[in-house]
């Protein structure tokens, strides 16, 4: 079935506080995939675009060169708008294909997806942007079918971290049919395989002597250029992204990204890209941006003494997340000195700089925090752009002048909601 789909951002993108600060939430991941690349599972002839605020689409067009940000070339196909937090698809696939006429499709009263059929809006421009879509089907909501469907959506940023094994797998088990032959792999005698068949390795990729590979509980895909050192220990399910360095440790049940350097134990965490966790510590059911950097033996907690459900401050509000296992939630360019101890189910924003070598009790740090628990000050801007500009060239990337931009609007408190969408 060909689709023109888009994935738009609805008001609740804040609710994944601080890694949607700087990106759209349907460009998270759970797996190996970012979180919109899933739905080529369901339609894998559709043309996929992508819709977001309007200060992110500059620098996620710049990430994302293959796919339209914020134009919707509709061509001669149905339009299919999809809520970029969809977590389960469910019935989802089956019902679209089935539906003859344009139809909002919702779980628990909030829209998943919406498809228009392209009989109905032959009227809108053939290139349009999301605001002409959501315009249109106010404007008709009368003419348009609402029906129920058993997809579903996320609410918060730690149910994502909770369905990594799950998505890992699925994300293992639809692109291994697309998986070439891997070259240039340098696997040193004395590396220990356990269901070696259950692990793709890409290319360039080196395993060094004692390290331990054991898919027996879900698949582990290796990104290439990635080096494995000795004494490194993985458990699937797992993704190690391209380009990236792990260490002495243990990884379990974790997606790790592309350029990141990882040591110590890492258990059922993201690392976006870009991450810096190269000495001893635990970091576990955690979800970690870009360009964060952990000293030596910062460790987080992510399970309470009395083994309860963990509440977590997000914008203020206590909500209670109905796991008994949740870390931390870390945003851009935050960094962390030595010895320093995260609480459990803490929310840290972008560009803090945390360190004091102690327990840090707050449940929720502001962007641009600098200092300890009862004693932050504000952190110079400046200083933190000079900070991100000097980390980024050791990574052999330059920071553009719309991250920076960014960064200086989020600080002035100038992030607007232009973009984000009500269907």
């Amino acid at each position: 079935m060909s689709l023109n789909i888009c994935f738009y951002e609805d008001k609740n993108y804040k609710h994944f506080f601080p890694l949607t600060k700087l990106r759209p939430v349907y460009v998270l991941r759970a797996g190996i995939l970012p979180l919109f690349k899933r739905v080529n599972r369901y339609f894998p002839e559709s043309n996929i675009s992508l819709s977001c605020r309007e200060q992110l689409a500059i620098g996620l067009a710049e990430r994302y060169k293959d796919f339209p940000v914020n134009i919707i070339k509709r061509g001669d196909s149905d339009v299919l708008l999809l809520n970029g937090r969809i977590r389960d698809y469910g019935n989802l696939p089956q019902i679209i294909k089935e539906a003859k006429l344009s139809t909002i499709f919702k779980h628990n009263d909030e829209t998943v997806a919406v498809i228009l059929k392209k009989e109905s809006i032959k009227e809108l421009p053939p290139i349009a942007v999301i605001a002409d879509y959501e315009k249109y089907i106010h404007d008709v909501a009368y003419h348009i079918a609402t029906t129920d469907t058993t997809a579903t959506l996320f609410n918060y940023c730690w149910e994502i971290v909770n369905d990594i094994e799950k998505e890992i797998t699925a994300d293992f088990n639809f692109l291994s049919s697309s998986l070439a032959q891997s070259v240039n792999i340098n696997i040193h005698e004395g590396v220990f395989w356990v269901n070696r068949e259950q692990v793709f390795l890409g290319n360039d990729v080196e395993i060094l002597p004692g390290a331990v590979i054991d898919a027996s509980r879900g698949p582990i895909y290796i990104g290439s250029n990635t080096r494995l050192e000795s004494h490194t220990a993985l458990y699937g399910p797992c993704y190690i992204g391209p380009n990236s360095l792990v260490l002495a440790g243990k990884i379990s049940s974790s997606s790790i990204g592309h350029t990141c350097r990882v040591g110590g134990e890492v258990e059922k965490s993201v690392f976006h890209s870009y991450v810096n966790k190269y000495h001893a510590g635990f970091i576990g059911h955690s979800y970690v941006s870009p360009w964060v950097n952990f000293g030596a033996m910062t460790t987080n907690s992510d399970l309470k003494n009395n083994y309860s459900s963990i509440r977590i401050m997000l914008n203020g509000e206590e909500i209670d997340s109905g796991f008994n296992k949740v870390g931390s939630f870390i945003g851009d360019h935050t960094k962390f000195g030595i010895g320093t101890l995260l609480n459990t189910g803490i929310n840290i924003g972008v560009c803090c700089n945390i360190f004091g070598g102690n327990l840090v009790i707050d449940k929720e740090i502001p962007s641009f925090s600098w200092g300890s628990t009862g004693n932050y000050v504000k952190y110079d801007i400046d200083k933190a752009l000079d900070t991100a500009k000097t980390v980024a060239q050791r990574r052999n990337y330059e920071i553009s002048e719309r991250e920076l931009l960014l960064l200086r609007l989020l600080v002035e408190q100038k992030m607007t909601d232009e973009g984000v969408i009500n269907i």
